[in-house]
């Protein structure tokens, strides 16, 4: 895995090698094998720091030139099909076999929007063409991999993280409210947007071509952006156009479809293992890697003392029944007050998912044996994993039964009572879900940490909808399917991939996941919901290949999850650090936020009157981030 810069300034004073080669330094975590820039006169420059994978040898040297000449490309990532894609290529004599350099030939040869077509992987990139002097970048379909692009004064720039383009002198980030707004809402910020005003994330499955002209001038960069692989489409025909088979024959395929995916994940000339959780979609992965392995591969897992959701024994039980070489680690508070306060940096932005805490310390474990490790993301999203479906769709169908006149009556008495509290988190989330005009709406609703977070900031923005609206207009068979894909579209790329990418790579370790093959996601959005969930279980038909590999009073346990115990920590060994981030006096230089309402809700949690943990690591986080820049 890799990290990658590129600065485009039209006529520039000083070499930008030296700006590049400073970007390059501030993600050698992502890649500390080797750095390579080039700059070519006109006034681009590119730049790349790797972490070797496939063909060691400096053959895998970035930025890379085609063989024809005409194209420079910086590539983060794995092309997994890499071998196969060489094979349709006229090109038959390559430098060394890097996927890396596979990747560009296809470029060369097939077009930009054709070669991504073909490509099974993960990956952001950059691609100077020489001949027709135009830069473009593209991201994989599921957003595995990060690209941050947008200008900074009269430059063009773009980096796998945001701390990158603080490198470039001239940076001079403004906070975007809007992008607050959202984070406060979701824990994360959705994509295309960024916590800074004109810097964006390019969003999964899409690339962008730009002439020397809009490189040098101010326009509306992301209509620029188009869609080679479209999530929104694909799975809007997939659960209309149904498998018609029998379960029996969905499970052979899909096995067969895991069985490659996992295949070709394995392919590395450095060590690899996997992340060990105990889970349904972790074990299967784990089991399927033991099954074409000669060895033992190596397990991870991690737990914590003192926590109630402790799930590591299920995790040493699985390993040790499929005879993996397995390692564990137990997490204590002290050890979360030694990680907690540096976090935000990895991260560039807010971010405040709790599981960033044993995802970052499981990988620094994982990283002490491998150098890649796969895992199970991807399974909730795809086979109706999460526990919150079960409940907004019970939820859904009783006030589908409440008559309208009731409904809006009810709910509106409820938002009264929010606006004559100081908080009112309560009774508008109440209020929001009674007064839901569809599924969507109602399951916003129950994940949202603030529903309204715009009483809370002193300077607020309208809130941003386009996904939700999108989602919601599609005309779907089946509820649960709306909630299936918005999570697909938003929570999996813009929190679930970004704890992973930024906790693994801060360790230098590249994490690949099987269940996110585009094979295997465009397959689950064709399976009927009754294969999905059976008996008030989701992901029935993982479940069921998962039987064939691990006795199921192994795997058969409820699910917590994989957080982070906030509430006691917050109460005990991160107490003092809560205090200071949530100081009136910083509250109030900073002009943000309410401090009134921020110690409102600290003191009544202290004083166990509230519940208010998730709310308040959200704001800690925010906190933590902005202290650290």
């Amino acid at each position: 895995m890799c990290g990658i810069t590129g600065l485009f300034r039209l006529n520039p004073a000083s070499p930008l090698s030296t700006i590049i080669q400073k970007m390059n330094e501030t993600l050698n975590h992502r890649g500390p094998d080797d750095n390579g820039v080039w700059e070519d006169g006109l006034g681009i420059a590119l730049g790349h720091t790797r972490l070797a994978i496939q063909d060691l040898s400096q053959d895998g040297h970035q930025p890379m030139n085609s063989a024809c000449g005409r194209y420079v490309m910086v590539f983060n990532g794995e092309v997994y099909n890499f071998a196969e894609i060489s094979k349709s290529l006229s090109q038959r004599a390559f430098r060394g076999h890097s996927d890396s350099e596979i990747v560009l030939s296809a470029i060369a040869e097939f077009g930009l929007k054709e070669a991504l077509c073909k490509f099974n992987g993960m990956y952001a990139l950059a691609i100077w063409d020489k001949q027709h002097k135009t830069l473009s970048l593209a991201r994989d379909r599921v957003g595995k991999k990060p690209l941050y692009f947008g200008r900074s004064k009269d430059s063009f720039c773009f980096s796998s993280e945001l701390k990158a383009l603080k490198a470039i002198p001239d940076f001079q980030p403004e906070l975007d409210m809007q992008a607050l707004g959202q984070y406060m809402r979701f824990n994360y910020i959705p994509a295309p947007y960024s916590i800074y005003k004109g810097i964006y994330k390019l969003e999964p499955g899409s690339f962008i071509t730009l002439t020397v002209d809009e490189l040098n001038s101010e326009f509306n960069v992301l209509g620029k952006c188009q869609k080679y692989w479209s999530a929104l489409d694909i799975a809007a025909h997939q659960f209309t156009h149904q498998f018609e088979g029998s379960l029996e024959e969905a499970q052979s395929h899909l096995t067969h479809l895991l069985e490659d995916s996992t295949r070709l994940r394995m392919i590395s000339d450095v060590p690899f293992g996997v992340l060990l959780s105990g889970g349904i979609d972790s074990s299967l992965v784990a089991s399927m890697m033991q099954k074409q392995s000669s060895q033992p591969i190596n397990s991870f897992s991690i737990g914590f003392t003192n926590s109630a959701k402790d799930e590591a024994h299920l995790a040493k039980d699985i390993a040790r029944y499929l005879g993996t070489a397995h390692n564990e680690l137990y997490v204590s508070g002290q050890n979360a007050l030694d990680l907690v306060p540096d976090i935000a940096q990895h991260y560039d932005e807010p971010f405040a998912d709790s599981s960033q805490i044993p995802t970052f310390i499981v990988s620094k474990l994982a990283r002490s044996k491998v150098t890649v490790a796969l895992s199970g993301d991807g399974g909730d999203e795809l086979f109706y994993g999460y526990n919150r479906y079960f409940r907004n769709i019970k939820n859904w169908q009783t006030s589908q039964k409440i008559p309208s006149m009731l409904k809006s009556a009810v709910s509106g008495q409820l938002y009264r009572i929010g606006t004559k509290q100081k908080l009112g988190l309560t009774a508008n989330k109440y209020a929001n879900e009674i007064g839901a005009m569809n599924v969507l709406e109602m399951y916003m609703s129950r994940i949202c940490k603030w529903v309204a977070p715009e009483g809370l900031m002193l300077n607020p923005d309208a809130p941003i909808q386009h996904k939700l609206l999108a989602v919601s207009e599609l005309n779907l068979p089946h509820p649960e399917q709306y909630l299936m894909l918005y999570d697909y579209l938003t929570y999996l790329c813009d929190d679930i991939l970004v704890k992973t990418d930024r906790a693994s790579m801060a360790n230098s370790l590249e994490l690949r996941s099987p269940l996110l093959d585009h094979r295997i996601t465009e397959f689950a959005w064709s399976l009927p919901m009754s294969m999905k969930y059976q008996r008030n279980k989701g992901k029935h038909i993982l479940r069921q290949i998962l039987d064939a590999h691990i006795p199921n009073t192994l795997t058969n346990n409820p699910k917590h999850g994989f957080g982070a115990p906030v509430q006691s920590w917050l109460n005990g060994p991160l107490n003092d650090w809560a205090e200071d981030l949530l100081n009136k006096n910083k509250l109030d230089q900073q002009g943000i936020f309410d401090s009134e309402k921020v110690l409102l809700l600290w003191n009544d949690f202290k004083n166990k009157k509230k519940k208010y943990h998730t709310q308040l690591w959200n704001m800690l986080m925010f906190q933590s981030w902005l202290q650290s820049q």
